[in-house]
């Protein structure tokens, strides 16, 4: 395929600046934008400077695709490998507020095509189908981040799918099984009852439901919200990693990224409010809890809506540790630890003093979270087992209930035995 040498970067139908393919790779702001709008699209790419390039341009739009597996696919596919040759096709419809084009290309008003459940089906269970027809012959220019196959959908006010055209924009998510890992099973129905269990303990988290005619996880989007005249309005969001200037392949802490301790400074020189940093300090006991280790620092992102900077509603929360052949450690070191078993109320005291809260403060919150989490686990299974079909489905229903049940019990003896 041939690679433009310039890509436009909009927000809305108002034109941020351009994506230049060069090496280091450049981004330039458009001057009206610089001089009217003074926004800058990330912290590392400041808009008082006008070009921008190198590591800061390539790790805040390398953040913007898919990761590890799908990109591979997205390469052979489109027979390009960089960063920008696979923004130039697929980054129509971003992670944030911004749509990338083409030289030549300018956003359009969106359009919808009508597909149905079984559609979406199809599309994760073979290898042809109603939507990838429509994929292939409208060129449809959408990115979502993430190592795992999804499908961005709109959904209508009779709960219809509608499959976004060209680079509209879309509201959820769809998330089928996770396929190729060996002995990942049922990883649907898995991260919506952990998403469901967290929002149950209003921790925050982007509305989620199971679809069991396509037998797939169906998020809404938290950075799309409908105006005052019905249209869907994109909002700007960055991720840790895009804040810290770090690629999306050193997002874990033993490759480099952020720590525990930097997510906890990004967050703050971010702006976001205290109760935003309590529910940081939630969502890691939360993680422990209910054995998500993947929890590293690109699941947590700043969005901004009307009421200003804000932590995000949680999201890709799985227990991953129920899967013997996933890590058995965690993406975060705890006072020094990463292996769950060997987290004990030291550690957790450890990790708070370095964290600059007091001890006594964090060990409450782990405390709250644990009780609230064991006093709701069994209406969580009794909600998701009215949409579990299969046994597959119900078995994995049980199989978190005891293991986050047994998890979380464990963790309550080892940090609040002789509390301090």
């Amino acid at each position: 395929m041939s690679v433009p040498k310039k890509l436009f970067v909009y927000r809305g139908e108002v034109l941020v600046g351009t994506l230049l393919d060069e090496l280091p790779i450049k981004f330039v702001y458009d001057a009206t934008w610089q001089q009217k709008h003074q926004e800058a699209i990330s912290p590392n790419l400041g808009i008082s400077q006008s070009e921008h390039s190198g590591l800061a341009v390539e790790s805040y739009f390398e953040n913007l695709l898919p990761e590890a597996g799908i990109r591979d696919l997205l390469k052979l596919k489109y027979q390009t490998t960089s960063t920008f040759g696979l923004l130039s096709v697929i980054g129509g419809d971003t992670a944030s507020d911004l749509t990338i084009l083409p030289e030549g290309q300018s956003p359009q008003p969106p359009q919808y095509q009508t597909i149905t459940w079984q559609d979406v089906a199809d599309l994760f269970t073979q290898q042809q189908g109603v939507i990838r027809d429509i994929q292939e012959q409208d060129g449809l220019r959408i990115s979502l981040a993430g190592a795992q196959r999804k499908l961005s959908i709109c959904i209508d006010k009779d709960g219809n799918p509608l499959l976004p055209l060209g680079s509209s924009p879309s509201t959820y998510i769809v998330k089928p099984d996770i396929h190729g890992i060996e002995g990942v099973w049922a990883s649907a129905i898995n991260e919506t009852f952990v998403m469901t269990l967290a929002a149950k303990l209003k921790l925050g988290v982007a509305e989620v439901s199971y679809q069991p005619i396509a037998k797939t996880c169906v998020i809404k989007r938290y950075d799309r919200q409908l105006d005052t005249n019905g249209q869907i309005k994109r909002l700007h969001q960055l991720d840790l990693c895009q804040i810290d200037g770090k690629p999306s392949t050193i997002k874990y802490e033993t490759d480099g990224g952020p720590t525990l301790l930097r997510c906890r400074e990004l967050l703050s020189q971010s702006g976001v409010n205290a109760a935003d940093t309590k529910r940081f300090i939630q969502w890691v006991f939360f993680n422990l809890y209910v054995g998500n280790h993947d929890s590293h620092a690109k699941n947590l992102s700043i969005y901004f809506p009307p009421n200003g900077v804000r932590l995000t509603p949680f999201y890709d929360l799985l227990s991953t540790s129920l899967y013997s052949g996933l890590s058995r450690t965690f993406a975060f070191n705890i006072g020094g630890e990463n292996k769950p078993s060997n987290i004990n109320q030291d550690q957790v005291i450890a990790m708070s003093e370095s964290l600059r809260f007091k001890p006594k403060y964090v060990l409450s919150i782990a405390e709250e979270v644990s009780n609230h989490l064991l006093a709701t686990l069994d209406a969580t299974s009794e909600e998701i087992n009215t949409v579990a079909s299969v046994g597959t489905e119900k078995t994995m229903v049980e199989r978190l209930n005891q293991h986050i049940s047994s998890n979380t019990k464990h963790f309550q003896k080892r940090l609040f035995t002789n509390q301090m």
